[in-house]
């Protein structure tokens, strides 16, 4: 994978490209701040040189959320380029804002990937490198910490699921399938079915396959009042 990597501190990302590196990646180019992303974005993008943008959120010039607003922008220029981004604090706004550029119509192969993952996600590697396959794949990646965090936030529309499935949604929200939930909660196929149904009748929410069922419950946050 031909990855455009963005991040500041310049131990990151030579950790960074080095673990790229290592897992047999290729990293076109490593840049430092927002403006040299959209620059580089601007000419290897076009070029088909590059496979996934990773960026972080707060970066130079700005120093605020630079990082994001450039993936923004080059997800707008370039509507099939995947892309992850990098937070260091769980940022309900800004997971809205990259989320809000997804689009829950339409086949799944026609959607390309996005991600948004805490920066202690890279320490896990083997985490990390899944993530990265997934949204290459087109498929939606959201650290799990964020998604608690915005799940729990809604208390009003949340508050009518049970424990047990507002604790399947969040796996659901992580893209999670049914045997996967299975699994981690130690429970039946059907089971998990159940409460998966519940959960989305409760809330008024089709259950699809795949990304459209991620697509879904994110759909339902973005329509919730932000606290931010």
């Amino acid at each position: 994978m031909r990855i455009l990597l963005a991040e500041d501190a310049a131990l990151l990302r030579d950790g960074l490209v080095a673990l790229l590196e290592r897992a047999g990646h290729e990293v076109v180019a490593a840049v430092s701040t927002a403006t040299e992303l959209e620059v580089e974005a601007s000419t290897l993008i076009p070029a088909g040189a590059v496979d996934l943008v990773l960026t972080d959120v707060r970066m130079p010039p700005g120093h605020g959320d630079d990082g994001l607003r450039a993936a923004l922008q080059i997800r707008r220029n370039h509507p099939s380029m995947p892309i992850i981004v990098l937070s260091q604090y769980i940022e309900q706004r800004y997971a809205r804002a990259l989320l809000g550029l997804t689009d829950s119509s339409g086949p799944t192969s026609e959607r390309a990937g996005l991600g948004y993952l805490l920066k202690d996600r890279v320490s896990r590697v083997h985490d990390f490198l899944d993530a990265l396959e997934v949204v290459r794949g087109g498929g939606i990646v959201v650290d799990p910490l964020v998604v608690t965090a915005l799940m729990r936030r809604e208390t009003s529309a949340l508050s009518q699921l049970s424990a047990r499935e507002l604790e399947v949604l969040e796996l659901v929200s992580q893209g999670k399938t049914n045997d996967q939930i299975s699994v981690r909660l130690h429970l039946s196929r059907g089971a998990v079915v159940k409460h998966v149904s519940a959960a989305f009748d409760k809330l008024g929410i089709s259950e699809q396959d795949g990304n459209r069922r991620v697509l879904a419950v994110i759909a339902f946050l973005r329509e919730q009042p932000s606290a931010d």
